[in-house]
């Protein structure tokens, strides 16, 4: 996540906006949501990610199945139109495409 608040903080000025979601896993059932989330917040204030932060209130199997992945972290790349432009289930895989992937979707008309 570092390298999502590094990025976020080296374009913002260019309209890139890194938001987080939380997804409801078995942990929450087992610790109460409650206590999931505010855990949640404290990893992103540590961070110190900035932008917008939403709670996905459905279960694993459900979010898992929509939004085509198989496990977390999952990072969704989104071009000016609002489409997923690349999917990410693996952070290093990530973390090595930003560098070139963000460029090209700011600059795109």
């Amino acid at each position: 996540m570092p390298h999502l608040v590094e990025m976020a903080e080296k374009w913002r000025d260019k309209g890139v906006v890194v938001l987080t979601v939380h997804v409801e896993t078995t942990l929450d059932e087992e610790e109460g949501l409650e206590k999931s989330l505010e855990k949640a917040r404290k990893i992103l204030e540590r961070v110190k990610m900035k932008g917008p932060n939403y709670h996905l209130a459905e279960k694993q199997a459900v979010w898992m199945d929509r939004l085509e992945i198989d496990g977390y972290p999952a990072v969704f790349v989104f071009n000016k139109a609002g489409r997923i432009s690349r999917k990410f289930s693996d952070d290093e895989a990530a973390k090595a495409e930003m560098a070139t992937l963000i460029p090209k979707l700011v600059d795109e008309k």
